[in-house]
């Protein structure tokens, strides 16, 4: 029975892992087809995000089975747990990566603005981050998820600086607001997907390390 229990944990593990997966591809592609204001790519992405809302919904199906037939404590329950959390972190990544394909079209038909550097840079450490979140996940590895943690103030830093440069074209050229407007939304998608990834890592540390560190949970108990 705990052997057949262990192997069904397993496949858990290995559905999100691969929900992980679309979820990246889904935010790689919507970050593309915007930097080259390629509509073609909305649809294929919002294929994506109904198959990671497929995922959801067996993914959280296949934990709350478990716990309901096998009554799990210790490790075993914190690993469900903290899946179904995870699962849901990354259904609402999905989303954000419609909202950022979602721009697209005002780009597109909006005066041209100079697109902000910032955006790109805080991108790349967006998709580190996720990346980061789901290996550490994946290798039950704490120290590492802290680590990633610590990268969402980054993120926040390179938001507010894109966030002063948006605004500074806003006021130099108001033509342009609209465009400008746009890339604010994407910069506040970007800035959730981070805080999500987030979410996750404080989720490993839970099922590590029976921890609860979110909201700085730990130094208040102190």
């Amino acid at each position: 029975m705990d052997r057949h229990f262990d192997e069904e944990l397993q496949n858990v593990k290995k559905k999100i892992v691969d929900m992980a997966a679309l979820v990246e591809e889904s935010i790689t592609k919507s970050l593309d087809a915007l930097k080259n204001k390629d509509l073609k790519k909305a649809d294929e992405i919002r294929d994506l995000d109904h198959r990671i809302d497929k995922f959801e919904i067996m993914i959280e199906d296949m934990c709350i089975e478990l716990i309901a037939r096998h009554q799990p404590v210790g490790r075993d329950l914190r690993f469900l747990i903290g899946t179904i959390k995870m699962n849901n972190d990354l259904e609402r990544m999905g989303d954000h990566s419609v909202n950022i394909v979602d721009c697209i079209e005002y780009v597109i038909k909006s005066p041209p603005i100079e697109q902000v550097t910032n955006i790109w840079s805080m991108a790349k450490i967006v998709k580190e981050m996720l990346r980061d979140s789901v290996q550490s996940f994946i290798d039950n590895d704490a120290a590492n998820a802290q680590k990633v943690c610590e990268r969402d103030s980054v993120v926040d830093a390179m938001r507010n600086e894109t966030i002063r440069i948006l605004l500074t074209h806003m006021l130099e050229e108001p033509k342009k607001i609209e465009s400008a407007i746009q890339y604010l939304l994407v910069a506040k998608n970007l800035e959730r997907i981070a805080d999500l990834s987030t979410n996750i890592c404080e989720d490993v540390v839970y099922i590590a390390q029976a921890r609860v560190i979110k909201h700085h949970a730990e130094n208040e108990k102190a």
